[in-house]
């Protein structure tokens, strides 16, 4: 049975491979828009203006005046990108349990369901921000949708189960309740989680839910 804190970070997780992905399109688009740019703008930077001098004592390069120019956005995508890499560089190597692959998401990922439960709460934590912070950047909604005829949560009896569909596969994905406070109230919860953990927001594993519900009619 797996623990709700290990399933709250993997799906923290999957969401955040959703949003790096979108950050590295947008990163990319924006690679080829500045190279195109630089080469349109090759003609000004070899103007002979570089080579003279105004009463002020400095060189007449073009550059100066773009440094005076407030882009629209002082960071870059790819900024972000690179940002993001090394705080994800920085919590895979803090895990307790080595760990290879591709790359840190990959290391996080691999490593969580070997974690105890109080540390994967914590990765979850670091997850969650960091893919709020993409998110918010980016301009992107969770990745989340209503369940099949809007059925009751199990815990609080109001309509708002949401399926967590981040994961490139529907097996992983993961229901939650979207009512604030909805938290396990441990043993005795109806919420009926595997494992019942108070104080721990609730998530049930999809097709369970699908499972219990389609039971229910």
């Amino acid at each position: 049975m797996t623990d709700p804190r290990h399933l709250h970070a993997l799906a923290a997780a999957h969401s955040l491979a959703a949003a790096r992905a979108t950050l590295a399109d947008r990163a990319a688009t924006e690679a080829r828009r500045h190279t195109t740019s630089l080469l349109d703008a090759a003609p000004v930077l070899r103007s002979a203006v570089m080579s003279t001098r105004h009463s002020t004592g400095g060189h007449g390069d073009p550059t100066g005046a773009l440094l005076t120019a407030r882009p629209v956005r002082d960071t870059t995508w790819a900024d972000l990108a690179a940002q993001s890499d090394r705080r994800l560089r920085w919590l895979a190597d803090q895990l307790p349990v080595a760990t290879v692959g591709p790359d840190a998401w990959w290391r996080i990922v691999t490593a969580l369901l070997r974690l105890r439960p109080a540390r994967a709460a914590a990765i979850h934590r670091h997850l969650a921000d960091e893919d709020a912070w993409l998110r918010d950047a980016l301009g992107l909604d969770a990745d989340r949708q209503r369940l099949p005829g809007d059925p009751e949560c199990p815990a609080c009896r109001t309509r708002r189960l949401y399926a967590q569909t981040a994961a490139s596969d529907p097996a992983l994905w993961t229901v939650v309740c979207a009512l604030p406070g909805c938290r396990c109230s441990g043993t005795d919860c109806p919420c009926g989680m595997a494992v019942r953990v108070a104080g721990v927001a609730h998530i049930w594993p999809r097709s369970t839910v699908l499972a219990g519900t389609t039971a229910a009619a």
